[in-house]
């Protein structure tokens, strides 16, 4: 498999199987909670496990795929994804349960930054842009994705078979990849001890600290977001005869805005996408906050789901830019890392912000978004002139 679009539609799906992990168990904690014998917070004590690991992960697999190449450490991630999944489907106590979920999430942690990173270094300069768009979407889209197979696999088939189920995909999928041609990059000459080490140095870049920082506060409002929407708005969203998996259904189109910034990045630079990202994302924040109405709150939605999606291609575009392919792998596992700490973050925001009214409530994120756009935008006249060049 050498054509670029069967490499790029085999790392998407791969990633939208992997990634949807994280959001599978969303819909399917009371049957958990029942089949385990948990309270519902302990039953999310499963979610934690994931994410946690998951995080921390990718602080672990950028530098090994610095070392020793993205495509061992996707194959090798996907085949122990494909393992863990299959004997999490036969945990029997709660100590099983969250111990499967955790190497669950150190697995799939695997596959992100070691594919995005691939993307920049082998694809043709006129399709990369294509090529990491293609992936961006496929990572937004495993957040409804795994929370729609979730629901609709655990009511119909238990919760055993949810889990099992897509381990084929896993497997074939690092056959498939165990197949593909070595990207085209420098050799490490650096020790591995030092690849790590070396992720404290990325953080010192400031240009790269303005792309981080926003991914935080971009993530944790995303899931910040939605569970305002459940708590606030819940009841009135079921009267109107829309589930919570239908109300993310209707943003579906901010979903697919990654192919969208294929197209307008390479006429306006990164930069200006990641700020046209952040503001789209807060004007949709804001407009939440002051929404009378369904009809306008939905809508809210769209807009500010939108603008997560031109902001996360936005942002991994701005950081591929602005890293050297001998330390790609460590700015990229980084990004990933504390874009997922966001979402990690994201329900421990909403449980300090539960006393707050509505309106109070998005103001608050809307708050934080122009705080993200505002520490996005360059601050030094090379960086400004690194925004003319990327």
């Amino acid at each position: 498999m050498k054509h670029p679009f069967a490499i790029v539609a085999l790392l998407a799906i791969a990633g939208l199987a992997a990634v949807s992990q994280l959001y599978l168990p969303l819909p399917l904690l009371p049957l958990i909670g029942r089949q385990f014998g948990l309270e519902p917070a302990a039953a999310g004590a499963a979610l934690g496990a994931f994410s946690l690991a998951y995080a921390v992960g990718f602080l672990l697999f950028g530098p090994l795929s610095d070392r020793l190449g993205r495509k061992p450490v996707m194959v090798g991630g996907l085949l122990a994804l494909g393992i863990v999944t299959l004997l999490l489907s036969q945990a029997a106590t709660p100590a099983q349960l969250i111990a499967g979920r955790a190497l669950q999430g150190l697995a799939t942690a695997a596959f992100p930054p070691a594919a995005l990173a691939y993307l920049a270094e082998s694809m043709p300069a006129r399709l990369r842009l294509w090529a990491l768009a293609w992936l961006s979407t496929a990572f937004l889209l495993a957040g409804l994705v795994g929370q729609i197979y979730g629901g609709m696999a655990g009511q119909a088939l238990g919760l055993a078979w949810t889990i099992a189920l897509p381990c084929p995909i896993y497997l074939a999928a690092a056959w498939l990849l165990a197949r593909l041609p070595r990207e085209q990059r420098a050799a490490a000459g650096a020790s591995l001890g030092a690849s790590y080490a070396g992720l404290f140095a990325v953080l010192r870049k400031p240009e790269l600290r303005g792309v981080y920082a926003p991914a935080l506060l971009l993530m944790l409002c995303f899931m910040a977001f939605y569970l305002g929407l459940d708590r606030y708005q819940g009841s009135a969203l079921r009267a109107a005869g829309l589930s919570p998996l239908a109300t993310r259904a209707v943003a579906m189109p901010g979903f697919l805005m990654p192919l969208a910034v294929a197209v307008l990045l390479p006429r306006f630079g990164a930069q200006r996408m990641v700020s046209a990202g952040l503001a789209t994302a807060a004007a949709g924040l804001l407009l939440a906050s002051c929404a009378d109405g369904l009809g306008l709150l939905l809508l809210s939605s769209v807009l500010f789901v939108a603008g997560v999606g031109i902001g996360v291609p936005s942002l991994i575009a701005r950081t591929s830019a602005l890293a050297d392919a001998s330390w790609r792998g460590q700015a990229v596992s980084l990004y990933t890392f504390l874009m997922f700490s966001g979402a990690s973050l994201g329900p421990v925001l909403a449980q300090t912000m539960n006393g707050l009214r509505a309106s109070t409530y998005f103001a608050a994120l809307a708050m934080l978004m122009g705080g993200a756009l505002l520490f996005s935008l360059p601050r030094s006249q090379s960086q400004a002139a690194a925004v003319k060049t990327h």
